[in-house]
Parts: C-alpha cells; structure tokens; sequence
C-alpha cells in the first residue's frame, strides 16, 4: 500500500514563497535540503524551481472574510470576483511571489436553498416526503445527514410494524420524535405547524419546558 506524503509545488522563486507560505497561510518549514518541505498538518508541500505557475486551493469557511483578509498582505491581487458554481463559490487571488490561490466555499444543501432525497425503502403517503424534508431543514446542518437516515429508517420501521407497506403521517411524525433531543421539540413542533401538521398529537409542551 502507499501514502501520499507530500506535493511538489512549481515556484521561480522557491524561498520567496516559502515565506509566503510561512507568513500568510500558516506553513511551518520541515527542511531545507535538498528541496525546502512546508506543511501546515493536513498538506505538506516541495517546493521546486520552476516556470509552470504555482497554484493553491484554499478551503473556506467564509471566502468573502477570507479573501478580503489575505488581499491586506502586500503584494497580493484579486484576479476574479467570487464565482458561484452549483455546489461552490470560487475565487482566484495572485500573489507576486509567483504563487496563485484558489479560494473555494463548498455549498451547503441550505446554501443551494435544496432539498435532499430521503432514501426511503417504502411508499409514503400524499406528500409526506416533502414535508418530511422541510422539517429536516431544523436540524443543524452538521448533524442533517444522520438524522435524515435515521428519521427514514425509524418511520418505516413504525410502518412495517404496524403491518403496511406505507409510511404515514403519524409514522413519520413520531420518527422525527424520537431522534430529536427533548431541548429541540419546540422548534420541531414549530416545523411540524409550518407543514400543517397538527403538531399537538405528536408533542406536549412539557417535553421541551422539562429539559430547558
């Protein structure tokens, strides 16, 4: 099996943009000889002498805040505006010391405005799954994902338990209760009311004043 250990990075001024790497992006030098070694924890870096332009891709958080702050540092350019892409905004800065910088922001399903496929086994019935996946959109993006799959699996297993083939409103309804956490019902309830369910059959105020 192999590793990937390092890149090698095309510079004409090789210890011009190990500086750079070092005071702007937070590179620390590994070694100099015989071909300087930068890493920053997750990428590390060879730089060679070299014609062919050096680029880096930067991941973002925020790419306005971040691109704002890395054009303060002298002898920084913007090349672009930021461009917005289906799944990710982009935007290319220069630096003089020979080294271009690709900023990139991935979209989230909230930034993109999206609703996601639930990866149901079952029919479900009238348009349940798109008010399943507007109710969803509560759930803090970090934690979506797993709750999309787990919501999914516990209202179908409801359903097959009470012995259908189809998922129901009150299926669905008491799977979103179960894997929320009790200090998260009143903003579940408040999303189940915004889809026109009759949140009231499904949660009791007392579940979300007993855990605040």
């Amino acid at each position: 099996m192999f590793y990937a250990t390092a890149c090698y990075l095309h510079s004409s001024s090789p210890k011009k943009t190990a500086e750079f790497l070092v005071n702007t992006l937070g590179f620390e030098i590994l070694s100099t000889d015989p071909i300087p070694l930068l890493s920053n924890g997750s990428l590390s870096l060879r730089l060679v002498r070299g014609e062919t332009p050096a680029i880096l891709e930067l991941q973002c958080s925020n790419i306005e805040a971040d691109s704002q702050a890395l054009l303060q540092y002298a002898n920084m350019h913007k090349c672009t505006e930021i461009v917005r892409h289906k799944d990710y905004l982009e935007q290319h800065l220069y630096c003089d010391v020979g080294i271009t910088l690709i900023l990139i922001k991935p979209l989230s399903e909230d930034d993109n405005n999206a609703l996601l496929p639930l990866p149901t086994a079952l029919f479900w019935h009238g348009s349940l799954i798109e008010k399943a996946q507007y109710i969803l959109k509560s759930t803090p993006l970090a934690f979506r994902e797993k709750a999309r799959q787990s919501m999914v699996e516990k209202a179908e297993y409801l359903a097959v338990d009470e012995g259908g083939l189809e998922a129901l409103e009150h299926h669905v309804m008491q799977a979103f209760v179960q894997i929320t956490p009790p200090f998260q019902h009143q903003t579940l309830f408040e999303s189940m009311k915004a889809q026109g369910i009759d949140a009231d059959k499904y949660l009791d105020r007392l579940s979300w004043d007993e855990a605040t």
